[in-house]
This record gives C-alpha cells, sequence and structure tokens, in this order.
C-alpha cells in the first residue's frame, strides 16, 4: 500500500508473502520475460478475449495464497470485464466465496465471475493454492462497446493504481 495510507482490511497482506502474485499481464503491459517462462500459459492468454484497455487491462497473473490466509471479503471496481479463476494446485480446504455462493476450486476447471459482487478466498491447508486469475471482456459486451470504452478511458489518461488511488 501506498505510504500513510490508513490501516484497513488489506493491512496484514501488505508486504506479505502470504499472498503473492506474478503477473503474466499487468494494466494492459505483456510480461514477456515470464509469459516466455510459461509458454503454454502465455497461448492460452493469447486465445481468449482479454480486456485490452491500454494501460489498464488485461491483467493476468499467478496468485499463490500461503496456508493458513485469508483474502477478506473485497470487490472489484468494473463490470466491464469477468474474472477467469482457472485452480492449478488447490488443496483440501481450500475455498472461493462470491456473493452467497462458496465453491471449491477445483484443479483445470475454470470458472468466471462479476467481480464488483463481493468475493474472498482462503486457504485452510498445510500447502500452497495457486491460481491463475484472468481479466476477460465481460462477454454481454459487444465489439463497439469495448471499442468505446478504450476510447473512453484513453481520454481520461490515467488509470488505477494498486491502492485504488489515480495513477498519471
Amino acid at each position: 500500500m501506498m505510504p500513510g495510507t490508513p490501516p484497513n482490511l488489506w493491512s496484514a497482506l501488505d508486504h506479505s508473502a502470504d499472498w503473492s502474485v506474478q503477473y503474466l499481464w499487468r494494466y494492459g503491459v505483456r510480461n514477456d520475460q515470464l509469459c516466455a517462462r510459461c509458454p503454454q500459459t502465455a497461448a492460452v492468454l493469447d486465445s481468449l478475449p482479454l480486456a485490452d484497455i491500454p494501460g489498464r487491462a488485461p491483467t493476468a497473473f499467478f496468485s499463490i495464497l500461503k496456508p493458513g490466509t485469508h483474502l477478506p471479503p473485497h470487490t472489484g471496481v468494473s463490470n466491464i470485464r469477468s474474472i477467469v479463476h482457472l485452480p492449478l494446485i488447490v488443496p483440501d480446504r481450500c475455498a472461493f466465496r462470491v456473493g452467497g455462493e462458496t465453491r471449491e476450486w477445483r484443479v483445470g476447471e475454470a470458472f468466471v465471475f462479476d467481480d464488483t459482487i463481493e468475493h474472498e478466498a482462503w486457504n485452510n491447508s498445510d500447502s500452497i493454492r495457486a491460481v491463475l486469475i484472468i481479466d476477460v471482456w465481460n462477454p454481454y459486451l459487444s465489439e463497439v462497446e469495448r471499442t468505446m470504452l478504450r476510447h473512453l478511458f484513453g481520454a481520461l489518461g490515467t488509470r488505477l493504481g494498486d491502492n485504488g488511488q489515480i495513477v498519471d
């Protein structure tokens, strides 16, 4: 978090390895070095309708949750995208809640959700949990609407940083 950020529900995870990520894409910029180390994953990403807004999206990353870690209930900022979770390593006693539905991840079985709905995750096991998380376009948006959104965000000329603050 940015220096001076008041304590909040994410404070316990700030600068903690309990929840870590490795970005394949971040704010619309491809991490070529990591994609080269993960060619099959990169190929899958290349085949998807990634939400592509220069300077903002897509985001795609490996999410690692250490044993005993809980990601608190939170919401995303926009439903122009849908979030794909592809479970890669999932020990018992790991789960995910979106709205009123709780489910366990199953290795290799992806699911998609609207992250503007409150969600949380936990790992109550003794092993790490790894999930590939990907931003794709909301499937209800037409190509005309996607183009309009690219132009709109391009005209704004700013993006939101990790802490939700506007970044030039």
